[in-house]
């Protein structure tokens, strides 16, 4: 009987041994960014960062999905997996895509004149659809602060049509970065589809991409507003993070810009980042073409006197290798490495500092050792 009982067991632990070994461990290539996790504990500890949430994909396979620190420093609350986060600049693909699938659509043309839109508009009627999409309108920032003049007006259209009235000093067909060029191509989407620009985007890719956890509001009262961290600023004189903005208040912007707002999620944003590495297709559903997705992601604009870097159609884009990437003021990036097939997503509450740039520089040392 013990001999029976023995062999039983034996063949047990075989059987289990078998299926141990034939698993695929999870997170199996986590160990290639360990430095780069252990460089995150090192700035919290440091007060260069309070908190931050981060996620990897290879080939569609994650591989780490992290969170860090605090959600608010002076509660003490732990930041978590699956909080939302205002991704501020990072909306601006999402414009993009809009205007993109419109394209498509064959209601507008990327050569359509600015003019088309916008009956009195005072700037170089050069512009075109393509000039907004690529950075490249001439509009300098000089008016408005670049856009950030948001917080003043009620309405997209109040805040373009007062835009358009102006003439920027910048010189046409150059990059430039102005939220105005996609607060521009937000008011266009909603002229041609006749619905708010807001609405464009959940219809028609929120929803059918299962965004799950993508919003075009904050308020306080929402089921979510529990989910997003408290947002703080970097205080150069004082060398320290200061509270800028609570969960318990309204958001600043009282409209949908296209330049900036939404509310999401690392896994959302990864989720959208791989419809664009996968030209254009995410989950069986294709969101825009192949070609479409092969410009968008060509550089249309080259930036800061750079020749293998600038700006796409919705993206900054480096090429050789192609990387395509969006920042936000609020700290964060997603970067999408197609050759590795590679997303990262890094959303922190953390405005200003160097966090952000040394989060990439650590990305560069693992991906291109050779070159450091």
């Amino acid at each position: 009987m013990k001999t029976t009982f023995n062999h039983i067991l034996f063949l047990l632990l075989v059987v289990i041994l078998l299926v141990a070994c034939n698993q695929k461990p999870k997170y199996s290539n986590a160990n290639k960014y360990a430095g780069l996790q252990d460089s995150i504990q090192t700035w919290i500890v440091n007060a260069e960062l309070i908190g931050a949430e981060i996620l990897i994909v290879e080939n569609e396979e994650l591989v780490i999905h992290e969170a860090y620190g605090w959600s608010d420093l002076e509660s003490g609350d732990k930041l978590k997996k699956g909080s939302i986060w205002t991704v501020m600049s990072m909306t601006k693909p999402f414009t993009a895509t809009a205007i993109l699938m419109l394209i498509e659509d064959g209601v507008i043309k990327l050569d359509d004149p600015i003019t088309d839109f916008f009956k009195n508009f005072n700037g170089d009627k050069r512009i075109t659809i393509q000039h907004l999409l690529a950075q490249s309108s001439g509009d300098d920032g000089s008016y408005g602060n670049g856009g950030h003049n948001v917080l003043n007006f009620n309405s997209l259209d109040g805040w373009i049509e007062d835009w358009a009235n102006q003439q920027s000093e910048g010189k046409f067909g150059e990059f430039a970065y102005s939220n105005f060029n996609y607060g521009a191509l937000a008011y266009i989407v909603e002229q041609v589809s006749k619905m708010p620009v807001e609405a464009f985007i959940q219809e028609r890719i929120i929803k059918p991409m299962n965004l799950k956890n993508t919003h075009v509001r904050f308020a306080p009262d929402s089921s979510w507003a529990g989910l997003v961290s408290s947002r703080s600023q970097w205080n150069e004189p004082t060398n320290a993070y200061e509270k800028s903005w609570s969960n318990d208040e309204p958001q600043s912007w009282k409209f949908f810009t296209g330049a900036l707002g939404l509310w999401m999620s690392a896994e959302d944003y990864a989720t959208f980042m791989q419809m664009w590495m996968n030209e254009g297709q995410i989950n069986g559903v294709q969101f825009l073409e192949k070609s479409t997705v092969e410009e968008g992601l060509k550089i249309q604009s080259n930036a800061y006197g750079e020749k293998l870097f600038g700006h796409g159609y919705g993206w900054f884009i480096d090429e050789e290798p192609l990387i395509f990437r969006y920042g936000g003021s609020a700290g964060g990036v997603g970067i999408g490495y197609p050759e590795k097939e590679t997303i990262v997503i890094y959303l922190t509450h953390c405005s200003g500092g160097k966090h952000k740039n040394k989060f990439q520089d650590e990305l560069d040392r693992i991906w291109f050792p050779n070159d450091n």
